[in-house]
């Protein structure tokens, strides 16, 4: 056989071995690439509030951040926190993200839901037109009230606390306006009562506390609200922070307010949840009418559980390489070294099967003639038949024919000849029964 040929059944014998392993290692890649760590998404739906709310400030300004790092934002307004949850519930609707008040959903109702954590709290601004000082809604009973639009969180909250201060029954009357509809309507009189949400950044709220006629209530039992309805918190609007000059509030104003989060799909990729949690903290960190600078975002008032991202970020901080990293970078080396870990998992082990087996192929081609030859050689020692020593002289002939014709590398050729002096072994076996 030719040094040619002999090359030829080597590299043959590799590619049989090697190319089937490399197909397995690549679809290992493959299929974790994109099955197990997909790239994350160029587009992002929220679920914000109504229009002209402070939600949809929030959500403009979250717009901006995540366009920086060539994420498109798209926002859709709602009527509110409880809208919100239905959305993100709603598997069959494109809706990644939204506002979140702190008790008006639970994980229970929403098992595919997960919190970032608290961005700012959402104060219950009760405003009122007469001569008349109210620090209690117990004392608006009668009233013509506007509480906000079916799916809305200040719908909820009110009609709970105005039932605890007995002032939702009649003669009472309870209107479902829009925030804009119930300012208007409260200007010109047409109702007595607004009970509205809002954050600082609330157009309509500080057009309604500068006013005149219009007044704020004061909640003298804020601190027993809070012990009734765990999900509110007790904060305080402090004398002068409108207007220091002028000291507008002339004192300060009790408020109640439940904390509001931003509600993510547990399926969002991680990548952009810490994108988000970075815009959190840009965007929440300062210091406000209602808070003090790094009081948010926080971890308090969790009606869903935090995200596994949210709990390493607010733990250790953002991932180490987006601190040194453009974010698609970032993004790709992370989904890299995520690959090796799974992808290594299989290409150990196979490559240490693959000598074994490239071994075993090569050898299993004398396996059968060795059988052959061991059989004849039993007949021959235990049942010798001198008559038939032309018949094993054929069948030895045979063997070693077929054994010449075996293809293998030039570094098995020692089992080759290892066969051949067994064969001569047992042919001088039947040369002895002459």
């Amino acid at each position: 056989m030719s040094r040619r040929r002999i090359g030829e059944i080597f590299t043959r014998e590799l590619l049989v071995i090697w190319v089937p392993t490399l197909l397995i290692v690549l679809l290992a890649f493959g299929v974790t690439y994109y099955f197990f760590l997909p790239a994350p998404p160029r587009t992002l739906v929220m679920t914000t509030g109504m229009e002209g709310g402070g939600y949809g400030v929030f959500g403009e300004r979250y717009r901006q951040a995540l366009a920086r790092d060539q994420i498109r934002l798209e926002l859709r307004p709602s009527s509110g926190s409880v809208e919100n949850i239905k959305r993100l519930m709603d598997k069959s609707l494109p809706m990644d993200i939204g506002f979140v008040q702190g008790g008006t959903g639970s994980s229970a109702e929403a098992p595919n839901l997960v919190s970032l954590g608290g961005i700012c709290y959402s104060p219950l601004w009760v405003f009122y037109r007469g001569d008349e000082t109210y620090d209690d809604l117990s004392q608006l009973k009668g009233k013509r009230m506007t509480i906000g639009p079916e799916g809305s969180g200040v719908r909820k909250f009110a009609l709970d606390l105005l039932r605890a201060g007995h002032a939702a029954g009649p003669p009472a009357t309870l209107l479902d306006l829009t925030t804009t509809a119930a300012a208007q309507a409260l200007t010109e009189g047409r109702v007595d009562v607004v009970l509205t949400f809002g954050t600082a950044d609330n157009a309509l709220v500080q057009k309604l506390l500068y006013t005149p006629g219009i007044k704020l209530m004061n909640f003298s039992q804020a601190e027993a609200y809070t012990r009734l309805f765990p999900a509110l918190s007790h904060v305080i609007l402090p004398k002068g922070i409108l207007d220091l000059e002028k000291k507008i509030p002339p004192s300060d104003v009790h408020l109640l307010a439940p904390t509001t989060n931003l509600v993510v799909r547990d399926s969002l990729h991680p990548a952009l949840v810490y994108l988000l949690l970075d815009a959190m903290v840009e965007i929440h960190g300062s210091s406000g009418w209602l808070q003090k600078a790094g009081e948010f975002p926080t971890l308090k008032s969790q009606d869903f559980p935090l995200s596994d991202e949210a709990e390493r970020f607010y733990k250790s901080g953002r991932p180490f390489l987006m601190n040194y990293l453009p974010f698609r970078v970032a993004t790709l080396v992370d989904r890299m070294i995520r690959i090796v870990v799974p992808a290594g998992i299989i290409l150990v082990p196979l490559l240490r099967i693959v000598p074994w087996l490239y071994t075993r192929r090569n050898r299993s081609k004398f396996y059968r003639w060795y059988a052959e030859l061991k059989y004849l050689e039993f007949e021959i020692s235990e049942h010798p038949r001198p008559e038939r020593i032309s018949d094993y002289q054929t069948r030895l002939d045979r063997i070693e024919a077929s054994v010449n014709k075996v293809n293998v590398p030039l570094s098995f050729y020692g089992e080759i000849y290892t066969l051949r002096e067994h064969i001569d072994f047992v042919r001088r076996k039947i040369a002895d029964l002459n």
